[in-house]
């Protein structure tokens, strides 16, 4: 058994590459559900009950800035539970007197902190600028957005069991992705569920993706892609001819599944293009050959 305590960075699918397991498998395990890993703070920003207090006090002569980290609290239920909510910022109550909004959140996170409307009605330990005097504190609406999620935190201790490695299947050469027809479509299988492609003919939709793509459709990936809708339509100079290859070898210099690329043929029919490819895939010794239309269609 394998413990590994969660810092910030880690995901679930990372932890899947770090300890050779599969990540399915480490949320079973765990009794985890998406998004399986959380930052401290991003959990303290979805999983925790939050809402507004109304605050009044008496009238007095200055000003009173109560302090984030102050406490409110439910009264005692029936069965001895007492909720507790912070200030989650300084808040100030002007001079005279006043009213105000106070913004809090329940110590503790999931649908615990949920809580009707006007039952958050003492104050409990409140840092304050000064003495605070009589405060009135209620709830005029419901706190109702906790969520409980079954989730690790940081500084949690997610478990991994070191048998689930020895049946870890090694990923294909080439990997897996799902199977996408010429129009960008997903596909289904036989039995209904996505297709899926995988090995050498997931290369093979790889190269076609990045060269029908028009780079820096993908505003997340601006290297994604190539220019050669740019030179569709063109006269068919001598040089066009090199500026589809010189673009070829740009647009699959990011592909990593590939060690080299020799361009054997460019056809060029008015406003289509075919491209005659071999492709060197790593790890493997012969050559892939490739056809590749605008429509991106490929063929061994």
């Amino acid at each position: 058994m394998i413990e590994h305590v969660l810092n910030d960075a880690d995901t679930i699918q990372g932890l899947s590459v770090l300890y050779n397991v599969p990540w399915q498998d480490i949320a079973d395990y765990n009794n985890l559900e998406y998004p399986y890993t959380m930052t401290s703070r991003e959990a303290y920003y979805t999983l925790y009950a939050s809402g507004y207090l109304v605050v009044r006090r008496q009238a007095v002569s200055l000003p009173l800035t109560l302090y984030a980290g102050s406490l409110f609290m439910t009264d005692v239920d029936s069965q001895g539970i007492q909720k507790v909510y912070e200030l989650v910022e300084d808040t100030t109550l002007a001079a005279g007197v006043a009213e105000g909004y106070f913004y809090v959140r329940s110590r503790l996170p999931g649908s615990f902190g949920n809580t009707i409307a006007g039952s958050i009605v003492l104050s409990g330990s409140v840092r304050s600028s000064a003495e605070p005097g009589s405060l009135s504190v209620t709830n005029p609406e419901p706190f109702t957005n906790g969520k409980d999620a079954r989730v690790r935190l940081t500084g949690q201790t997610v478990y991994i069991n070191s048998d689930q490695t020895a049946t870890t299947t090694p990923e294909p050469l080439g990997g897996t992705d799902l199977m996408v027809s010429s129009d960008g479509d997903l596909m289904e299988d036989e039995t209904g569920d996505w297709a899926a492609v995988t090995g050498i003919d997931n290369i093979k939709q790889a190269v076609s993706h990045r060269l029908v793509t028009r780079r820096g459709s993908l505003t997340q990936h601006p290297t994604y892609g190539s220019r050669l809708h740019e030179l569709i339509g063109l006269a068919q100079a001598p040089y066009i001819r090199q500026l589809i290859e010189l673009d070829i070898h740009e647009a699959l210099l990011y592909e990593d599944r590939i060690d080299g690329i020799t361009v054997d043929n460019i056809v060029i029919q008015q406003t289509a293009y075919y491209i005659y490819l071999t492709i060197n895939v790593a790890g493997r010794q012969e050559g892939v050959e490739l056809t590749v239309t605008q429509a991106g269609v490929i063929a061994a």
